[in-house]
């Protein structure tokens, strides 16, 4: 089961099936708020309050997949797609990515997408090499969109899914105490850890997989580096160097999103050798 549900979500994220008017996640931030407005969490918790309002929820969920929906199987199936679907994102990658290459003219064009919240948008080229922010992005991206909340659904069923999209929620918050968002900063670190790094063994395995070793050993356990070491990984998994111009850099982005859905191939085919195998 675990495996079919990972797959319908690679699937409808991967191909421009759009959730995101489903899962923005304002109620996360406002349930916050409003726990430590009602019972002053802050007051005798300090920056824990933040974990108590992770931890709810995800204690909720627990129950309601232990105790209630185990009984079906169809209740299971239906409700963890359910969660898994609303934990990616919350944005669609694959959408971003599409209305980027859309609208993007060239350095003169003066042509953006009109979605401010595109992720693409904001991003500053480099002097040296004008796409490699760009591809780091799209790795970074697709790991917090996709990549990890599908590893944890994996661990932990959908528990480990909202307990990343919360922690991830948080820490991309404004409006937090300064102890509160170095809490959300630091669980975040632990939680993308591991699965930086193994989509960054898919990226490798779908595109220059020696390199990608390399990158991956000189940084194997820095908790705050996770990001950057799956984006250099990202960088010379794809190998290949293009001049910014308009063309070649909506290629060079259409062909780092082809080796993250090559990188996503390659962990559900492991997947499925692991679900054959007995071991989930």
């Amino acid at each position: 089961m675990i495996f079919l549900v990972v797959f319908l979500c690679c699937v409808f994220e991967l191909n421009y099936v759009s959730f995101a008017p489903l899962r923005r996640g304002r109620w996360i931030l406002s349930w916050h708020k409003w726990l430590c407005d009602n019972f002053a969490l802050q007051k005798f918790l300090g920056s824990g309050a933040l974990l108590v309002s992770i931890a709810i929820p995800c204690a909720l969920l627990a129950y309601l997949f232990s105790n209630i929906f185990i009984s079906s199987v169809f209740l299971t199936f239906v409700g963890g797609t359910a969660v898994l679907l609303y934990c990616c994102g919350p944005g669609d990658i694959a959408q971003e990515i599409e209305t980027y290459t859309r609208n993007y003219l060239d350095e003169h064009g003066n042509q953006s997408p009109p979605d401010a919240e595109n992720f693409l948008i904001n991003i500053e080229s480099s002097e040296g090499d004008p796409d490699r922010p760009f591809l780091r992005a799209i790795a970074v991206e697709a790991n917090d969109r996709l990549f990890a909340p599908v590893f944890w659904f994996c661990i932990l069923g959908p528990v480990g899914a909202l307990l990343f999209r919360m922690t991830l929620t948080m820490k991309r918050a404004g409006g937090l105490l300064t102890a509160e968002a170095g809490i959300a900063e630091r669980l975040y670190g632990v939680l993308v850890w591991l699965p930086a790094r193994l989509f960054a063994i898919g990226l490798g395995l779908g595109g220059t997989l020696g390199p990608v070793i390399g990158v991956i050993g000189e940084r194997c356990f820095d908790l705050t580096r996770s990001n950057a070491v799956l984006g250099d990984a990202a960088i010379v998994a794809l190998d290949q160097r293009l001049d910014d111009e308009a063309d070649q850099h909506t290629a060079a982005i259409g062909n780092m999103f082809s080796l993250v859905k090559r990188g996503f191939v390659v962990w559900l085919a492991i997947l499925a050798l692991l679900v054959v195998a007995g071991v989930l």
